[in-house]
């Protein structure tokens, strides 16, 4: 009795294990605005669809996203979140993906690097980094608008959590929508994402 208690009060003492994910830094100007509204989140794998026989189906996976910081009103950091989740990258290569002759490192890691091809007419620039054999997942995202509410919009990836639990998502390429989408109403799609937050 003594030992299944002492086992238990040492399995509580002992750091809980760190979940897998992204660590991400997200951060919006609004025009005429010196100081971005800004969030920082996590991008947790969701457990994947489970068919009838039980079988993980690794490309119905998802995700999910959590604020490391509250900043601004709950409101507020709910719109940045939703914004986020469209300009995110977790699958395979695309035709609009390339890789790379470098390495970028991320603490004891040194992820290759691919490059990210943007439709015509967008002030931008994207790169991804292979987080796991054949998963990109977004590195680096910049982009900048003539018109419209916000001026610019800045995502970047700021450390690995663990990467053993991430798999393709359902909606892992959601980012090759928002850049069509900017390409043909960049001022339009960019001030809906956060017109509400002012």
């Amino acid at each position: 009795m003594r030992t299944r208690a002492l086992a238990f009060l040492l399995a509580c003492s002992l750091p809980a294990a760190a979940e897998d994910g992204l660590r991400y830094r997200f951060q919006v100007w609004m025009r005429g605005s010196a100081a971005p509204l800004e969030t920082r989140f996590d991008l947790r794998p969701a457990p994947g669809t489970t068919s009838h026989n039980r079988v993980k189906r690794p490309r119905m996976a998802a995700w999910r996203l959590e604020a490391q910081r509250n900043q601004g009103t709950p409101y507020a950091q709910a719109v940045l979140l939703a914004r986020a989740e469209r300009l995110l990258y977790l699958s395979g290569p695309a035709p609009q993906t390339r890789r790379e002759p470098i390495l970028l490192r991320f603490g004891a890691q040194s992820l290759p690097v691919w490059s990210l091809q943007l439709p015509k007419g967008l002030d931008a620039s994207g790169v991804m980094v292979e987080v796991a054999p054949g998963l990109l997942a977004l590195c680096d995202l910049s982009a900048r608008f003539e018109q419209g509410d916000v001026a610019r919009m800045e995502l970047h990836l700021e450390g690995l959590e663990g990467t053993r639990a991430l798999a393709p998502a359902e909606d892992g390429t959601a980012l090759l929508s928002t850049l069509g989408l900017w390409a043909r109403n960049p001022k339009g799609e960019a001030t809906e994402a956060v017109e509400s937050v002012r």
